[in-house]
């Protein structure tokens, strides 16, 4: 389902197309009474395993349709307050970034897990003042 690399099996792209898959942001349901108990198992689960901190939820959705060579990267500039996300050739631009969105597909949990948005860090590691 989604790209799995054995020899660095913490890289998981999803592919441009599974991310056209995804409902456009103008016909996505907002949340609703529906979603509540799921969430609630959800977050029982990360409970569970002690999780609760370092994973939450987002609503999947796309604004637009990448290209089947870019991924998207999130980059933060703390002095103004501003995060930008905004779509990034593959390849030199995940050097220097940490894998924060992920889609859960069915199956294997690393092979079915994808990251769809990587967060940029500067050339020393950190996340302020890397945008301008």
């Amino acid at each position: 389902m989604f790209n799995y690399n054995p020899m660095n099996p913490l890289t998981l792209e999803a592919t441009a197309t599974q991310l056209s898959e995804l409902t456009d942001i103008h016909d996505v349901e907002p949340l609703n009474d529906s979603d509540y108990n799921c969430l609630a198992e959800v977050r029982d689960v990360l409970k569970k395993h002690g999780r609760q901190e370092r994973f939450g939820v987002t609503l999947l959705h796309k604004h637009f349709d990448l290209a089947s060579d870019e991924v998207l990267v999130e980059y933060t500039d703390v002095a103004s307050r501003v995060q930008t996300i905004k779509p990034e050739k593959k390849g030199s631009a995940l050097l220097n970034t940490i894998e924060t969105n992920w889609i859960l597909g069915d199956g294997d949990p690393k092979s079915s897990l994808a990251c769809v948005r990587y967060c940029a860090n500067n050339v020393h590691g950190n996340h302020d003042l890397f945008h301008k």
